[in-house]
């Protein structure tokens, strides 16, 4: 064995041991997108620089080998400056979306093309899952949204967008006249109590996701009946009353309480709230400021006064969002309000910082030529949109799932685990630093059951690695020089007769997501 030193932690490691290795021991999390344990390093990312004594200057530890005594700088300002830097330059040259621009443009932040997957497969349980991770009321989103995720859908772009609202409402239609209702998941009790003050779009989203935390949730409303602005801005005819009753019934049924005729109107009624509860929520909708100055709450020039990271109001232990704060015209932007309020409650109960959602790391291609557009959407479904009268009220399978079909999954599926999207995160990296017209779509290359995207590539080398090492299989090639260097595969030959048995692996191995399989 032979014992070193990172970052003024000693480890033992075995003889041959890389420096990545030994840190690795000591969970160091050295960014290291090139390299395979299977395989010799490649050393073509170059963003697991170490400082090593001896050497003039730092080193890649995944070919760094350990010796007896020696000293490695880890995470030195330096080293993680070092880091950062190859990364951007790694990002200058990377053409591809993190997220849809639908799921970007919805307020909510909807996984959109998750759903519609679980739509063309027919499984409307699951697609209703993936929408209630973050709209609480999607029935009436179905019918009150203005579709705003829909005016930057790519494939508007091309002919005309998926009918995303629509089917957004189907489902949740689907779900609410079934025998037994989507019921999300509840965390074990917390012990902790919340009080909405406001029963309207914001209040119902905050007490529907804070429950499914644990927390025991009241909503507290002057009126007889849960709703707000849904009662007063919407008739009948553009939300039905039964639709309204049965989304509120959902809130209610994950374990939310509610109090009624209620109205809040001191300071001393706050203080009665504060009291019994550990956290109050005041989502009122719009509200004089005599009203906020008779509660005790500071206010500003649009509404309560809150830290904008954290929702808090002047008095502790109170927070409000929505409508009370500052203006929002749309639904959906208070459906967002809700679901941000009930993260940062959530965070204050459980004593964990609020996420700084302003450096959220993300990449996106940029806007697509007429040309650009035509590649990408190619092999999509060339059926035109379906009527909006044939996808409200009794809908057929067959047209919902040929409407689902039209999306062109412009997200990333692979970003759970891409290692650039994380160690960009990581090392607070801004993607366009470095960049160029290189960041244009640049099309992929399709084999059967098998894709390349080739703007995602990093030409890391593992895929070469790995598909040179399978029998039968013809193998890929590193092609071009500098940043033009591609991975592609010999010429004459199919990306799957290039892969052979090893696309899979290669996928799985892909640090970027720029090569996937079809699901089995």
């Amino acid at each position: 064995m032979t014992r070193l030193t990172i970052d003024g932690q000693t480890v033992e490691a075995p003889a041959g041991a890389s420096v990545l290795d030994a840190a690795r021991q000591l969970g160091i999390d050295i960014p290291a997108l090139c390299h395979h344990p299977d395989f010799p390093p490649n050393t073509s990312c170059m963003c697991c620089l170490v400082r090593v004594d001896g050497a003039n200057a730092p080193v890649p530890s995944c070919a760094t080998k350990v010796r007896e005594g020696m000293q490695v700088e880890s995470e030195s300002t330096e080293v993680r400056a070092l880091r950062q830097m190859a990364l951007e330059l790694l990002l200058g040259d990377h053409a591809g979306d993190c997220k849809a621009p639908c799921e970007n443009t919805c307020p909510a932040r909807m996984d959109i093309p998750d759903m519609l997957r679980h739509v063309v497969e027919g499984d409307y349980r699951a697609a209703l899952a993936v929408v209630k991770q973050d709209i609480a009321i999607p029935a009436i989103l179905g019918r009150v949204c203005p579709e705003v995720c829909e005016n930057a859908c790519r494939r508007g772009q091309h002919d005309s967008p998926a009918a995303i609202c629509k089917i957004k409402r189907f489902v949740a239609d689907r779900d609410l006249q079934s025998p037994t209702p989507y019921q999300p998941k509840i965390a074990p009790s917390t012990g902790r109590r919340v009080a909405i003050v406001g029963g309207g779009p914001t209040g119902l989203t905050a007490a529907y996701h804070l429950a499914q935390r644990g927390h025991a949730c009241t909503l507290v409303d002057r009126e007889a009946e849960l709703g707000g602005r849904l009662r007063r801005e919407f008739s009948a005819d553009e939300l039905p009353r039964d639709v309204l009753a049965a989304e509120v019934a959902a809130v209610l049924r994950v374990g939310v309480a509610a109090r009624t005729n209620s109205p809040l109107a001191t300071s001393a009624q706050l203080d009665a709230l504060t009291d019994e509860f550990d956290a109050v929520l005041l989502t009122t909708g719009r509200n004089d400021k005599q009203w906020l100055t008779e509660l005790g709450v500071a206010a500003a020039a649009s509404g309560v006064k809150v830290d904008a990271a954290t929702r808090q109001t002047s008095r502790p232990r109170v927070f409000a969002a929505g409508n009370a704060v500052r203006p929002y015209k749309l639904v959906v932007q208070s459906v967002a309000e809700g679901k941000l309020a009930a993260e940062c409650i959530d965070c204050h109960l459980t004593n964990r910082a609020t996420p700084d959602r302003r450096k959220a790391f993300e990449s996106r291609l940029a806007r697509m030529t007429a040309g650009e557009l035509c590649d990408f959407c190619e092999g999509a479904p060339v059926a035109p949109r379906a009527d909006s009268s044939a996808l409200v009220g009794d809908v057929s399978d067959e047209i919902v799932q040929l409407e689902a079909s039209r999306c062109l999954h412009c997200d990333c599926e692979a970003l759970e685990n891409c290692l650039l999207h994380h160690y960009a995160a990581a090392y607070n990296c801004d993607a366009r630093r470095f960049a160029g017209p290189g960041q244009q779509y640049r099309g992929c290359i399709e084999g059967s059951g098998v894709r390349l995207e080739t703007g995602k590539c990093i030409a890391c080398g593992i895929c070469v690695q790995i598909a040179a090492a399978t029998p039968g299989a013809a193998g890929l090639a590193l092609w071009g020089r500098s940043t033009a260097i591609r991975v592609a595969p010999p010429a004459g030959i199919s990306l799957e007769a290039a892969l052979g048995s090893s696309a899979r692996r290669c996928a799985e191995a892909c640090p970027t997501g720029a090569i996937t399989v079809d699901a089995c």
